[in-house]
């Protein structure tokens, strides 16, 4: 395994009055160029699970290993771990703080390297990548709109070549455009890097589309880690604990209720089109 959790368990304020269990029993386990999503309702333990993947948060108990290495042994080098296992933050200006797009991109891999050429050529490569024109790179990353900040932050964090990107809410508070523009920055990453991508979202289209396994978190537990297509046949059951599964999925079981033969496991768009269309075919041959 690229990155694991063993029996992790995290506590907020343990021995006072505002002891709060947060995480209980962690047993995950992730491969290299693995697409994940982490899903569960707000106060479920997301943030704070994906923030022990690289040591900014350690486990009350258990332990987390990246390359089979504890990363919180007393010897271990978190900081190198962090240019390994890149973080984004759900809100972009925790991240942005430089006078230029181009120098907070540059600032990760300055950090690490000495040859500026090499860390010119990762800036420009991570800009290209997120789609910032060469034309902007002197601009304000305070000037820009709330999905090029995303962008820039997710840069940023390219910049320094992890093996493992982790993006909290990448789309939240973004409009259509904006939120489509990331998710294929963030696919075509995936793609060209095979960086695993460990995603937190609470958009079940994006989801649909998007992720090869499903993490759900209910309660601080792991509810269930599966393929899309078995988590969201489930979707009573994420009913229960304030989830819901993609709009098609709803759509396909009220047709099948009403008699219509079609296929209830369809999660993505294109895929209840194609049944239906299918299903269209069929009936004018007939």
């Amino acid at each position: 395994m690229q990155l694991q959790l063993e029996n992790v368990n995290y506590v907020y304020e343990p021995g006072t009055a505002f002891e709060k269990k947060a995480l209980t029993d962690i047993n995950l386990g992730f491969e290299k160029g693995e697409f994940v999503a982490v899903i569960g309702h707000t106060g479920c333990g997301k943030s704070t699970l994906i923030q022990h993947f690289n040591g900014l948060v350690k486990p009350t108990s258990g332990r987390v290993l990246f390359e089979d290495e504890d990363i919180n042994a007393p010897n271990y080098n978190r900081k190198v771990l962090r240019g390994k296992v890149g973080l984004v933050f759900q809100y972009p200006d925790h991240q942005l703080f430089e006078e230029s797009i181009y120098k907070d991109v540059a600032f990760g891999p300055s950090n690490f390297l000495t040859d500026k050429e090499e860390i010119d050529r990762r800036v420009r490569t991570a800009l290209e990548m997120v789609g910032i024109p060469e034309e902007d790179y002197e601009k304000s990353p305070f000037q820009l709109s709330g999905g090029q900040k995303k962008r820039v932050t997710i840069a940023g964090v390219i910049a320094m070549q992890p093996e493992v990107l982790i993006l909290d809410e990448p789309t939240a508070g973004l409009d259509p455009v904006g939120r489509e523009e990331i998710l294929e920055s963030i696919r075509k990453i995936h793609r060209e890097t095979n960086c695993t991508i460990i995603w937190v979202s609470h958009n079940m289209e994006h989801v649909a589309r998007f992720a090869e396994r499903i993490i759900v978190l209910g309660g601080g537990k792991v509810i269930y880690d599966d393929i899309p297509k078995r988590v969201f046949m489930k979707y009573k059951d994420l009913e229960r604990i304030g989830l819901r599964a993609p709009e098609v999925t709803y759509i396909m079981h009220r047709l099948a209720s009403a008699g219509v033969t079609v296929d209830t496991n369809c999660i993505r768009v294109s895929e209840a089109a194609d049944n239906l269309l299918g299903i269209l075919g069929n009936n004018r041959q007939e």
